[in-house]
């Protein structure tokens, strides 16, 4: 019978180990995106709709294909690798997590009914918040404005035009309806109209529905069609019935705008 060598041992674990060693350690990718934002990590599938990476803490990305600018394998020694890859990757994580700021201008033009007069409105925002939210470039922030509602009257038998005045402070969000460089989005905005020309305003909302164009991490511009309602009230005054019996008037009207936008963040 033969007896037991350690040499035999140490020859096998020579051989075995490497082979372990070889079958955990997968490539890693170095990711850039259109947008700027690098990814390092195992590349788990790629094809030409989409890029699947899972980084050295087990999670994983998924982005479109076209949003992809870069794949590079990383190619070092073991040691370096490691670190390379560390280092690497929190970077990535620190690109992906900082919240991103944008601000932007707005500018629209369309017709208003005040009250059953129909006009035209021009309209100004400027607007600051957060950008690329969750890495899916969603904006959410805030923005203040200007509204120029222009209603024709007929005064002294001359055709005038009535210029209401006012000023919206709104939370807005906007939302890409699919991710990507050119894409379909959705915006939507709520506030307070402050009203500036003989009269008070009231709440706001709108909705708008378009285009959007994302040339950078933070920066994209957009072309759509928005609706929004103002509430306006006269100033409060006093209607004499009869005799002794007056009625108090708010002469409330509501604004209805059609809008054609044009925004741009950066």
């Amino acid at each position: 019978m033969n007896s037991f060598n350690p040499r035999h041992l140490l020859l096998l674990l020579l051989l075995v180990l490497p082979m372990l060693a070889m079958a955990d350690d997968s490539p890693m990718y170095r990711i850039v995106l259109r947008s700027g934002q690098v990814v390092v990590g195992e590349v788990l599938r790629h094809n030409e709709e989409v890029v699947i990476v899972k980084d050295q803490s087990g999670a994983r990305f998924q982005y479109p294909a076209g949003e992809v600018e870069q794949i590079t394998e990383l190619v070092a020694s073991q040691e370096s690798k490691t670190e390379d890859v560390a280092e690497e990757e929190v970077t990535s994580r620190t690109v992906s997590n900082v919240k991103r700021t944008s601000m932007g201008f707005r500018f629209a033009g369309g017709v208003a009914s005040i009250g059953g007069r129909v006009g035209g409105v021009a309209a100004a925002d400027f607007r600051l918040g957060a950008n690329n939210l969750g890495g899916k470039h969603i904006f959410l922030g805030g923005q203040v404005g200007y509204r120029a509602l222009m209603t024709p009257e007929l005064v002294d038998g001359k055709q005038n035009v009535t210029v209401l005045s006012v000023i919206p402070i709104d939370v807005v969000m906007e939302l890409p309806l699919i991710q990507g460089v050119h894409v379909p989005m959705i915006g939507a905005n709520i506030g307070y109209g402050i009203g500036v020309s003989k009269i008070r305003g009231g709440v706001n909302a709108g909705l708008s529905f378009g285009y959007r164009y994302q040339f950078s991490r933070t920066g994209a511009f957009h072309l759509s069609a928005a609706c929004e309602v103002q509430q306006l009230a006269a100033g409060k005054h006093d209607i004499e019935i009869e005799a002794g019996q007056t009625f108090t008037s708010n002469g409330r009207r509501t604004a209805v705008m059609g809008l054609l936008t044009l925004g741009i963040l950066f």
